[in-house]
C-alpha cells in the first residue's frame, strides 16, 4: 500500500499536466512497438528474401513458382512485390518503374510515422517544461500572498514533477527512435538491392 500511496501522492503532486503527459506515454508506446513490428517483418528479413530466391532457382524452380512464394509472406517486401506482378511487365524497365514506385511508396509512408514519433518525443518535454512555468507561477502567487507556504510548496512540486516526467517519457521514446532510424535505413538500403534479385524473377529476364 505504501508504494500506492506514494504514486498517488505523486500524481497529485504534478497536477492534470501528469494525466497529459501519461496519455502521451501511451501514445508514444504505442507508435514505438507499431514500427517496430513492421520493421520486424520486413527489415530483418530482407537479406533472407536475397539468398532464398538466388538458392531457389539455382536448385531449379520456376521463377512463377519463387514469385508465388515470395508474395504469400507478410510484410512490406512482399506487398512490393505483390504490386510488381500485378501488372502486365513486358520488361525489366517495367518491372524497375513499378518496383521504385511500391518501395518509395512504403519508404514514406514509414516516414511519415517516424515523424509521428518524433513530434511525441519533443512534445513530452515541452509539456513537462509547461507544467514547470505553470507550477513557478504558482509559487510566485504563494509567495506574494500572506501565509502562502502550502502554496508553494505544492508550485515547487508540481514544476519539479511535471519535468521529470517530460524527461521520463522522452528518453526511452528517443533511444527507441535511434534504433528503429537504424533499422529503417538497412530497409531502404536492402530494399535498393533487393531490385536486383527481383529482377531474375520476370520471365524472359
Amino acid at each position: 500500500m505504501t508504494f500506492f500511496s506514494e504514486v498517488l501522492k505523486f500524481w497529485q503532486a504534478a497536477g492534470w499536466f501528469a494525466e497529459l503527459l501519461v496519455i502521451m506515454s501511451v501514445f508514444s508506446w504505442f507508435w514505438l512497438f507499431s514500427l517496430y513490428f513492421k520493421l520486424k517483418e520486413s527489415s530483418f528479413r530482407t537479406s533472407k528474401y536475397e539468398s532464398e530466391i538466388t538458392q531457389r532457382l539455382i536448385d531449379g524452380e520456376e521463377k512463377s513458382v519463387v514469385r508465388n512464394w515470395l508474395v504469400a509472406q507478410k510484410g512490406i517486401v512482399p506487398r512490393i512485390i505483390r504490386y510488381v506482378f500485378s501488372g502486365n511487365l513486358k520488361s525489366k524497365e517495367a518491372m524497375n518503374y513499378r518496383y521504385v514506385e511500391a518501395s518509395e511508396a512504403e519508404i514514406n509512408s514509414l516516414y511519415k510515422e517516424f515523424g509521428v514519433l518524433a513530434a511525441m518525443v519533443t512534445a513530452a518535454p515541452l509539456l513537462g517544461l509547461l507544467g514547470t512555468v505553470s507550477g513557478m507561477i504558482e509559487t510566485f502567487s504563494g509567495l506574494s500572498s500572506v501565509g502562502g507556504m502550502d502554496v508553494v510548496a505544492s508550485g515547487i512540486s508540481k514544476a519539479l514533477l511535471t519535468t521529470q516526467l517530460g524527461l521520463i517519457i522522452a528518453l526511452p521514446g528517443l533511444f527507441g527512435a535511434v534504433y528503429l532510424k537504424r533499422k529503417f535505413n538497412r530497409l531502404v538500403l536492402e530494399l535498393d538491392r533487393l531490385q536486383f534479385h527481383i529482377k531474375a524473377l520476370v520471365e524472359g529476364a
